[in-house]
């Protein structure tokens, strides 16, 4: 397990752990907390939490309460932890949400955004190995590196790139779900596992 060194209460699976957000409530220094997942639909879609509910239909989620663990699962889509002083929030990002512009619907959202913002990258698919046709080209012109091998995406630095326009601090574990193969890579081999990611308040 990967603990981000940007956000103490952030934290990154892989194919080790048993960690699983089936386990709600879950306790943190004999604390109780809830752990809120999303059927994740690859979209821009971000949901406020609601005590009412456990699992969201969308691929973002946001919360000022401190009894609650929001969770991503991934298996080469890139998973974005984001605190502030008062919410947290949690992204899941493949090559589709990217495109429809979720980081914007979160970023640029005043019901989401505060100062001193902090987010942490974990472990996704990367340039190394995140091999993609033609027809990527337009949808990341500045972000598809070319060579004899084919063409392929580079998620890290469209996350990164657009973070650093905002003047938004931000670190990157740097592990690629593809080639490392402590995690579960879905391009790598097919798989339905996935690793979590997951942060509370």
């Amino acid at each position: 397990m990967i603990k981000s060194q940007l956000i103490s209460t952030a934290f990154f699976t892989d194919k080790n752990d048993n960690w699983s957000p089936s386990e709600s409530p879950f306790l943190i220094n004999n604390k109780k907390y809830k752990v809120i997942t999303m059927n994740q639909i690859h979209s821009d879609i971000i949901k406020v939490v609601s005590p009412m509910r456990k699992k969201y239909k969308c691929d973002g989620l946001y919360t000022t309460k401190k009894e609650y663990i929001l969770c991503v699962k991934t298996a080469d889509c890139v998973p974005i932890l984001i605190h502030s002083e008062i919410g947290v929030g949690a992204i899941h990002a493949g090559w589709r949400g990217l495109s429809q512009n979720i980081l914007g619907n979160f970023f640029e959202n005043e019901k989401y955004y505060s100062d001193n913002l902090k987010v942490s990258i974990g472990p996704h698919a990367r340039k190394c190995c995140y091999e993609v046709g033609k027809e990527f080209e337009r949808i990341f012109p500045n972000h598809i590196l070319t060579n004899h091998k084919g063409r392929y995406l580079d998620m890290s630095s469209y996350v990164s790139d657009y973070l650093e326009k905002l003047n938004i601090e931000f670190e990157d574990v740097n592990v690629c779900t593809i080639c490392n193969d402590r995690y579960f890579s879905y391009r790598q081999d097919k798989t339905d596992d996935r690793q979590y990611s997951f942060l509370c308040i």
